[in-house]
């Protein structure tokens, strides 16, 4: 069934830009609903946002966060339910570049953009990156669970990682940057600006001006842009980067394609 927009985005109370990136028509047919989501993280998620988990019926987690980041705010999941999940980088300690960015570096907005350029660049080639993308894309050949992509507020990693799965399934490059920019429909920005400010001010013990954030906490087609300009073809970037054959790109999509 190919989803509209107020069916894309998921009603969950504390977890936010909760949606499904599958129903989209692509060159390989439908892509599968009810299997493909992304989220932020689910530290917040309410009792009743546990329980709409566990009748998503979901069995891998994709979690693009940092360590630490997951240290400060792990991961609630429905009891007796279970998931594997991918780790980002899971021997990496310290501090989460963008957090050492937001604490030393961020004075005005245009500073928040060129970081976000910068950072969807570099992605595609960060070793770290490819090697989650790649086990990703393997658990996608090797098994047909629903999955789960998330990140912190699932807007820029997970943008790029489901901009990939979404174009090896075949969705057009249109609706690929339509999906992602849905985050500005599903979360509602200006409300995060003066709150997140004063939190960074007692965190970083600096003062922010919201509107220093907004490139931060939103998303511009030219983030997703520069991210998919230096991965190139998708085709050629999982098979010559990350290493998958053919048989196991057929596996993928005999797998999520409905």
């Amino acid at each position: 069934m190919t989803l509209t927009t107020q069916m894309r985005i998921l009603d969950f109370q504390n977890i936010l830009n909760m949606r499904d990136f599958g129903g989209y028509a692509g060159k390989y047919g439908l892509l599968s609903s009810g299997r493909l989501f992304r989220s932020a993280h689910l530290n917040n998620a309410s009792s009743k946002d546990l329980e709409k988990l566990r009748a998503l019926d979901i069995g891998l987690i994709v979690d693009l966060r940092y360590l630490a980041e997951r240290e400060r705010q792990p991961n609630k999941w429905p009891a007796g339910h279970g998931a594997k999940t991918l780790a980002f980088d899971a021997t990496r300690s310290g501090q989460a570049p963008h957090e050492a960015f937001m604490q030393n570096d961020l004075n005005v907005a245009e500073d928040a953009r060129q970081y976000m350029l910068a950072s969807y660049s570099d992605r595609p080639g960060n070793a770290s990156f490819q090697a989650i993308f790649r086990d990703t894309l393997l658990n996608m050949a090797g098994e047909s669970d629903s999955l789960l992509v998330h990140c912190a507020a699932g807007k820029d990693r997970t943008g790029t990682l489901v901009a990939l799965i979404q174009a090896l399934l075949g969705m057009s490059d249109a609706d690929i940057m339509e999906d992602y920019m849905l985050t500005m429909t599903a979360v509602d920005v200006d409300s995060f600006l003066s709150p997140a400010a004063l939190m960074m001010e007692k965190r970083f013990g600096r003062p922010y001006d919201p509107e220093s954030l907004r490139p931060m906490f939103g998303v511009e087609a030219q983030y997703l842009d520069a991210a998919l300009k230096n991965m190139g073809d998708p085709e050629k970037y999982a098979v010559d980067v990350l290493g998958l054959t053919a048989d196991q790109m057929t596996k993928v999509r005999s797998n999520y394609i409905a």
